[in-house]
Order: structure tokens, then C-alpha cells, then sequence
């Protein structure tokens, strides 16, 4: 049944359009799904801009890094952005294009359903 070859989680609460998140294999991500195809969308077919439900969707990792002496302790967080679309392609990397498409993919099959009562 399902032809995936990464793992594809949604946060619980995200089941409707608008801002969802999750991860995909080690990844965090979150988009912006609409209910209907818009002009500035991701088209899932060469992710192109164009004709698309996703019109925002962000894959990073973050990275915290604790430091400082022990009475004053630090925290720094890093965050490694491997794709970024907001109505266009700010970053893409090229090594995660097949787990960019396949999200895009999965998005626009699961918000494309439609249930009847």
C-alpha cells in the first residue's frame, strides 16, 4: 500500500488545512497546506512554483549546544535548513530532492481527500 521510502509523521492536532508539522526520517518540517490549488503553490510534480496546495514548507534539524560554566549555564540552538519555500524557493537542497518531492507528495494526497457523508 504504501510506496514511501521515508518516514512520514504528522504532529496529532495538525488534521485539518492550514499550518501542519512533523517530521520525515530525522527531520522536522511544517507547511502551509491550503484546501484548495493556489498560483504560488509547489507544484508536486517538479516542484516548480505553480498550482499547488503547499505554498510554505520548511525541512531543518535542530542542533542544541549547551556551554557556560556551571553557574551560568548557556544554550544554543542551531537550525540547519535543508529546504525553504515561501511562494518560492529560498533553499533547496539538491541531496534532499527526493524527500522534498515525496513529502509534497504525501501532503497533497492526504489534504486532497475528500469524505462523504
Amino acid at each position: 500500500m504504501s510506496d514511501y521510502n521515508y518516514n512520514i509523521k504528522i504532529d496529532k492536532g495538525c488534521n485539518k488545512y492550514g499550518y501542519i508539522k512533523g517530521e520525515i526520517d530525522n527531520y522536522a518540517w511544517f507547511a502551509l497546506v491550503h484546501k484548495e490549488k493556489m498560483d504560488f503553490g509547489i507544484n508536486p510534480v517538479d516542484l516548480s512554483r505553480g498550482n499547488g496546495r503547499v505554498t510554505r514548507l520548511c525541512i531543518y534539524k535542530e542542533q542544541a549546544d549547551y556551554g557556560g560554566n556551571p553557574y551560568l549555564p548557556s544554550l544554543s540552538v542551531k537550525r540547519y535548513i535543508y529546504a525553504n519555500y515561501q511562494r518560492d524557493w529560498s533553499v533547496l537542497n539538491r541531496n534532499y530532492y527526493d524527500m522534498v518531492k515525496e513529502l509534497i507528495t504525501y501532503l497533497e494526497r492526504r489534504y486532497s481527500l475528500k469524505l462523504i457523508k
